[in-house]
């Protein structure tokens, strides 16, 4: 995270490292309009941070996290980092979807690792956290009841239904030759190809009657890409070519 910090006039870049968990939590969560806290630098003291109020008030508990933290300054070495600014103000409804004009802020020199203070309530608060991240995420409940929704069945509705119309299919009175013929070229005037069992539902009669008449006007698939599935011999073939 940087801050930056008037210093005589000219602004200053701190390129600021948090140890503290807790306190990199709760700035994430902040908007970036809002304060995130104030930096104090002296000349015969240490550097440090104070949270305003409306932060640190927004964890709840009996440890909340310090006001207070210190910086240990040093020196960046062996690292070159620079500092852009980004500016979409005439971008307008676009600014979430472009890229804004960029400037350069300046060069980061300092890194700034921001500490808790070693007191009796940092203490509080990291113990609960570790007790509360040693609690598992998911819980084993133990029900009362059975559930009702999934209980496993001797037959589904799609079987029952199947063995009911195979045994109405079977008492089903046999048509006239002549008449299930007939409706079975009717049938092959709206679609090409059939499967036995979809003959037999359209035209009500039993399978074995319907595959007797099939094997004399039709000719049963045995290679993709119709494959088990029935058409109409050659000699019975009336297709209009569309044009």
């Amino acid at each position: 995270m940087l801050f930056y910090i008037q210093f005589y006039g000219v602004k200053v870049v701190f390129l600021v490292t948090c140890l503290a968990c807790s306190l990199a939590s709760l700035w994430s969560r902040i908007h970036p309009s809002r304060e995130a806290g104030k930096g104090s630098v002296k000349l015969k003291s240490r550097p440090g941070l104070i949270l305003p109020q409306s932060v640190s008030s927004t964890v709840k508990g009996p440890a909340q996290i310090p006001d207070e933290h210190s910086f240990i300054l040093g020196d960046v070495l062996n690292q070159t980092m620079a500092v852009l600014a980004e500016d979409k103000t005439g971008l307008n409804e676009d600014a979430e979807i472009k890229s804004g004009r960029l400037s350069l802020e300046g060069r980061v020199v300092k890194r700034a690792e921001c500490r808790p203070p070693a007191s009796n309530s940092y203490l509080k608060m990291k113990i609960a956290q570790i007790s509360n991240s040693g609690q598992p995420k998911k819980q084993v409940l133990q029900m009362e009841k059975a559930a009702v929704k999934f209980k496993p069945v001797a037959a589904h509705a799609e079987d029952m239904m199947r063995i009911k119309q195979k045994k109405e299919g079977a008492k089903t009175v046999r048509a006239d030759r002549n008449v299930l013929m007939q409706a079975l070229f009717h049938a092959f005037e709206k679609h090409q190809y059939y499967r036995l069992q979809d003959l037999q539902q359209l035209t009500q009669q039993p399978a074995g009657y319907v595959k007797e008449l099939l094997t004399e006007i039709a000719v049963y698939n045995t290679a993709p890409p119709h494959k088990s599935m029935w058409e109409l011999k050659p000699e019975y073939r009336d297709y209009a070519v569309q044009k």
